[in-house]
């Protein structure tokens, strides 16, 4: 069974150290760090105190007082800021350290839990595989299947020979099919982790007081928001200007967040739509403005 590999460098990687770093992550992401023992790793957000989504990272527990936040999309200077915003007298420092590191993504052809990669011993669910120059673990914001290498760039670590490479739109579609946002392209500032689908891993009801605690909890007990992330389809190749407004007839009912080419000449991409426009997308497809032959259907 072949297995393939992308490589890229991350926007974020910040090393999080002093007495007072659980604590003060604590308040700030929306995911209980309390019950995150050393070599765990779990998904959280940085949330506006409307609930809106502000940055994300897998955050890694090295020790007591010492953890590693990565994020694929969002800026390490922008998390740094925001991890500043609430600072009084914490005893806790935040070293950017993005331009040290690079993420090497893997899956294999049956995008199964299977996957083996030489010298490395296999991750347990929710923790981490700490190599000489990295960290190996499940890339459970990806699609089924895919693993990480958060690796420096100064490491000798060699991969197998016959692994084989794989362009960004191939990894981004994977994704994209399997229903999960990237942060901040297709759920960001203006939107809910509950649009995303986020809340089901990155978002704790049973912590104490965090950033947009109250919001959460309100939506929780409602039970659903009006608009959802969906993965589209566009027979065409030609990518409309993003973000884009889409249709049902007249009515807007939704927004065009991320499209990329795929290798057998369409395109897809994330769109949030109401869940007024979901039978029409489900059903007939929507449309952007002044094209009226080609339609964005579910994916």
């Amino acid at each position: 069974m072949d297995t393939f590999f992308y490589k890229t460098s991350p926007k974020g990687v910040i090393r999080i150290i002093g007495e007072d770093a659980e604590d003060y992550l604590q308040s700030q992401w929306s995911i209980n760090l309390r019950k995150l023992p050393h070599g765990g790793i779990r998904y959280g957000l940085r949330l506006s105190t409307k609930g809106k989504v502000l940055a994300d990272s897998y955050i890694l527990r090295l020790g007591d007082e010492e953890f590693l936040l990565l994020s694929k999309d969002c800026e390490g200077d922008h998390i740094i800021s925001l991890l500043n915003e609430n600072i009084v007298a914490d005893e806790v420092e935040f070293i950017n350290e993005t331009q040290n590191w690079e993420i090497i993504s893997f899956w294999n052809e049956g995008k199964n839990s299977d996957l083996h990669i030489e010298n490395i011993a296999k991750p347990e669910k929710n923790q981490f595989t700490t190599m000489e120059d990295g960290f190996y673990f499940e890339d459970f914001r990806a699609f089924p299947g895919a693993f990480i290498i958060l690796l420096s760039i100064q490491s000798k670590w060699k991969m197998d020979a016959d692994l084989i490479s794989k362009k960004k739109n191939v990894f981004e579609e994977l994704r994209i099919r399997a229903g999960e946002v990237s942060i901040p392209c297709e759920i960001g500032s203006d939107d809910l982790p509950q649009e995303g689908k986020l809340e089901k891993i990155a978002v704790d009801f049973d912590k104490g007081c965090y950033l947009g605690q109250e919001v959460m909890a309100r939506i929780h007990a409602m039970g659903r928001v009006r608009r959802q992330a969906r993965p589209v389809s566009w027979a065409s190749t030609k990518i409309p200007t993003i973000p884009c407004p889409l249709f049902a007839g007249e009515k807007k009912v939704g927004v065009l967040k991320s499209m990329i080419q795929t290798e057998n000449g369409n395109s897809i991409g994330m769109a949030l739509i109401h869940e007024k426009g979901l039978d029409t997308l489900n059903s007939e497809g929507l449309q952007i403005e002044g094209i009226t032959d080609l339609k964005f259907r579910k994916a």
